[in-house]
């Protein structure tokens, strides 16, 4: 008899934390799923997910999910001097609000029975024995550990870097459409992004990304205020609100690393990519999905090779995404160079369709090369 209580523990309810334990049970594990958190959530969110997270939710079997979202194909991009430069997605990805795909994910958990979820804010600790996951209820021992408790969690500390200083800033809001929302189009200005994703029902949500607070008056709402007096085009595009502003810092430094002995970080935890490129939610579900089939694996296998194709994988999902997002904000904040880059993607239409294919992800989850 096994001398573990679980052959994995999930740190996290999340997109990649419920990802990581749905893989996971499906291949025979039994798992462990702390989430502090009632269930299902809302966090503030763009709402948009890109190509690759939609492969993601059809490997999960939730195609269903996709149909009832809205079809995204190209992202648009505003910037300050009033050009627009618009980029096709490869394949379509969907708009979904984040408490509608909770739900999806929270009812396919239920419908496990290899999942076993508490409700419980959660402590790790690893020994020569597995990890021990302690929280209200008890501990447990578990052989294998997926850290997918976001920017702000403690998780798995010994493969992260202790937390700093915000660096970046979000607020989500939703909104009634003023005027059809035909793509997602991300408004760059020099204090401030303004990121507008169409949703089903003639809704927006609209999420506002800055380096730094405003001065004044730092509430919410007086933060939305400010993003969109700086973008009187997306404020165009808004009307009666939905849901009040919801704000929170956005940054961490990168982990130490992605996998060691059995533990993987997952999701945001595993550093993440700047919001104004709208990719979470499909890194998520990516990294999620991967972290839980390199569980299986080291069940059957054992620990080694497993984490350092792991750590490959997401070093590779987040690199280059992560520069195109650091360009975007560089950008955003020096508009004389915005025209010059709308001109040579207008001269290299084959630059834009290679850099959509990167970023929102060429091919489908579980493909050669993913762990």
């Amino acid at each position: 008899m096994s001398a573990f209580d679980f052959d994995l523990a999930v740190v996290g309810g999340g997109p990649a934390g419920a990802a990581a334990a749905l893989v996971a049970a499906r291949a025979g594990l039994a798992v462990a799923l702390f989430e502090p958190l009632a269930m299902p959530g809302d966090k503030p969110c763009g709402e948009g997910i890109l190509p690759a997270g939609v492969d993601a939710l059809r490997a999960l079997g939730l195609g269903e999910l996709v149909a009832r979202g809205r079809a995204l194909t190209r992202i648009r991009y505003v910037l300050a001097r009033g050009e627009v430069l618009e980029i096709d997605l490869p394949r379509p990805g969907c708009a979904l609000e984040r408490s509608v795909l909770e739900r999806a994910l929270d009812a396919a958990l239920a419908a496990e029975t290899r999942v076993t979820r508490r409700a419980w804010r959660a402590e790790t600790e690893r020994s020569a024995a597995g990890f021990s996951v302690r929280c209200a209820e008890g501990s447990v021992l578990a052989r294998t550990l997926v850290a997918a408790d976001g920017l702000h969690g403690d998780a798995a500390s010994w493969l992260r870097r202790p937390r700093k200083s915000a660096a970046r800033y979000g607020l989500r809001a939703r909104a009634r459409a003023a005027r059809v929302l035909e793509s997602v189009e991300v408004h760059l200005g020099r204090t401030s992004e303004v990121y507008l994703t169409p949703l089903p029902d003639e809704r927006i949500n609209v999420a506002v990304l800055r380096a730094a607070l405003p001065e004044g008056e730092r509430s919410p709402r007086a933060w939305l205020a400010a993003a969109l007096a700086e973008h009187p085009r997306a404020a165009a595009s808004l009307g009666e609100w939905i849901t009040a502003p919801e704000a929170r810092a956005l940054s961490r430094p990168a982990p130490r690393r992605h996998a060691q002995d059995g533990a993987f970080l997952a999701g945001d935890a595993a550093g993440g990519v700047d919001p104004v490129l709208g990719c979470g939610v499909a890194l998520a579900l990516r990294t999620g999905s991967a972290a839980g089939r390199a569980a299986a694996r080291v069940m059957s296998s054992g620990s080694g090779s497993v984490e350092r194709e792991y750590e490959r994988f997401v070093r590779r999902e987040i690199r280059l995404r992560r520069t195109v997002a650091e360009s975007l904000v560089f950008l955003a904040a020096h508009p004389l160079l915005q025209r010059g880059v709308a001109r040579t993607f207008r001269a290299l239409p084959a630059l834009g369709r290679s850099l959509a294919v990167a970023v929102a992800g060429g091919s489908v989850v579980g493909r050669s090369g993913d762990p």
